[in-house]
């Protein structure tokens, strides 16, 4: 290059050019995507490949550490016991897939996703869900099936704590302030303590009958189906007070 020849001066992109390029690509790519549609099933084997199934792997070991118990358990009181401080435990487990896109700042970038974050987390509890209750089944007919306990202590004693133990993970995972994450695993063992101390108060248990039990049971259910519509309509607005992350 001669030195005596002036470099030409870089061309400066124009504003006006680049919002047009940002607006052209805005529109061309949900046009892409609605070209070609997901089925639901094509969407949630899409997003079972972005879970980590050692999730459900634990869930099966806490299963089975149960069931080791229910074996050498030697009066009923450790079988509730057992039951409720492990149930918790097993919804524990699910929380680290349900908020890792809060705990990985990627909040926003999944809102502006053709596939809305509503769907995402749908997909995600959905997949859960359906592993948990083939885990759950399973164990429930080989524990009743092996007379290692009744349909009774598994309602009251097993699935009353799993679900307000959902129910907790759930609204704190609705909750705008990103803090409030940390707090559903305290929250989660100050329930599992509560709930042990029930069970081994005799007194308390003995004034509770079978229809107050199924009573909570239902009240449980209910918040818990609340607790799950409260996330699916606020999910994407989650992000708007969450901090940015350095």
């Amino acid at each position: 290059m001669n030195p005596s020849i002036p470099p030409l001066p870089s061309p400066q992109p124009r504003e006006e050019a680049i919002q047009a390029a940002v607006l052209a690509a805005t529109r061309a790519f949900p046009r892409r995507e609605a070209s070609r549609p997901l089925s639901q099933l094509e969407f949630l084997r899409q997003q079972s490949r972005f879970l980590h199934k050692r999730w459900w792997l634990l869930q099966a070991g806490v299963l089975g550490l149960l069931w080791w118990l229910l074996q050498i358990a030697g009066s009923t009181a450790e079988v509730q016991r057992a039951m409720g401080t492990l149930a918790p435990l097993f919804v524990v487990l699910v929380l680290p897939e349900l908020w890792k896109n809060r705990a990985s700042g990627a909040l926003e970038i999944e809102c502006t996703s053709y596939y809305s974050l509503r769907q995402v987390y749908a997909a995600r509890m959905i997949l859960f869900g359906l592993v948990d209750l083939v885990l759950l089944t399973l164990f429930f007919s080989v524990a009743l099936l092996a007379g290692k306990t009744t349909v009774r202590e598994l309602i009251i004693h097993f699935l009353l704590p799993f679900l307000v133990t959902c129910c907790i993970c759930l609204r704190t995972l609705s909750c705008r302030q990103d803090f409030a994450l940390y707090t559903a695993v305290p929250l989660c063992l100050a329930w599992t303590a509560v709930w042990v101390l029930l069970i081994l108060n005799s007194k308390v248990y003995a004034l509770i009958s079978l229809p107050m039990w199924l009573g909570m049971l239902a009240g449980a259910a209910l918040y818990f189906l609340y607790a799950i519509y409260h996330l699916q309509t606020t999910c994407e607005t989650i992000w708007e007070e969450t901090p940015a992350w350095n």
